[in-house]
């Protein structure tokens, strides 16, 4: 009997023993970090560059529309009689990197861009808070100089116009995003010795969810150093309805532009004389992915 006991008393023990280093190898087992999604639904927050750019083998079409200033009310219908057009071909090369063209008719600026993500926000064991992107763009202006640029050659390159922008920004919870744009913005050519070259600001920019379809954003930009007495710091505050493969977004902004240059450095509403602007954009998402079915 003691002999069975004993038999039975190591049986167990073994059990136990083998049972605490199963538990030990689950402990041992770590989650991998799961990316966030969707802090923003589109590419940009209303003016400003979002977190987003367009899923791999994505090409987006975009159509920034600013109408002329409301301050006329209805004898020109709230300057919808007038506008301004940003078309905006924004390319998902993969998860990080995306690039495109696009063509402003504010000072008739066409560019090309480059929008890549050099971190992701994640949750989970090991995650990163934040999400960290780069938009760098270059563009040209091609609209007619006026006589204050007389005496400047008017060449290829002094129309160059080149922005740097990092894009940091989290998704806070399923409702709120935030991100911070610290921006700069080079043009060789400027109207005279009053404007400097180089301008830097800094850029606040926003999302709260109120459905699943439909958010309030808002954008607003801070400039760093000086600048002439005309300058406004832009804003703008509008929301976003997604249906289908569309994005809707409707503002209203101190700046009619809708190109970096044109909204940060040259706003010129204010709001005490109702010189503001209404606007929208519009994306529509086409897949470019090859398909292996055939099409009869």
């Amino acid at each position: 009997m003691k002999k069975s006991l004993t038999i039975f008393h190591l049986i167990w023990g073994i059990f136990l023993h083998g049972q605490d280093d199963l538990l030990d190898i689950f402990d041992n087992v770590k989650e991998e970090p799961v990316l966030v999604e969707s802090a923003f639904k589109g590419t940009r927050v209303a003016n400003a560059q979002s977190l987003e750019i367009p899923k791999p083998k994505i090409l987006q079409f975009m159509i920034q529309h600013r109408f002329g200033s409301i301050e006329n009310g209805f004898y020109d219908l709230f300057g919808t009689d007038y506008a301004m057009i940003r078309y905006d071909f924004h390319y998902g090369y993969n998860d990080r990197i995306s690039f495109g063209v696009g063509r402003s008719s504010f000072d008739k600026i066409y560019d090309i861009f480059l929008k890549a993500k050099l971190a992701r926000q994640t949750k989970g064991e090991g995650s990163f808070p934040l999400s960290i992107l780069i938009y760098s763009d270059v563009g040209i202006e091609t609209m007619r100089k006026s006589e204050d640029y007389a005496s400047v050659n008017n060449n290829f390159l002094n129309r160059l116009i080149y922005i740097n922008q990092f894009i940091i920004g989290r998704k806070i919870n399923r409702k709120l995003s935030l991100e911070v744009l610290p921006t700069s913005i080079y043009r060789n050519l400027v109207p005279s010795d009053d404007f400097n070259h180089q301008q830097f600001s800094f850029g606040l920019a926003g999302r709260y969810k109120l459905t699943p379809m439909f958010s309030i954003n808002a954008d607003y930009f801070y400039p760093i150093g000086s600048r002439n007495d005309n300058y406004k710091k832009s804003f703008a505050i509008g929301f976003d309805y997604e249906t289908g493969g569309h994005v809707f977004q409707v503002m209203i902004s101190n700046a009619q532009g809708s190109y970096e240059n044109t909204f940060i450095e040259s706003a010129n509403g204010d709001i005490s004389k109702n010189r503001l602007y209404l606007g929208f954009n519009i994306s529509r998402a086409f897949s470019l992915k090859s398909s292996n079915s055939d099409n009869w």
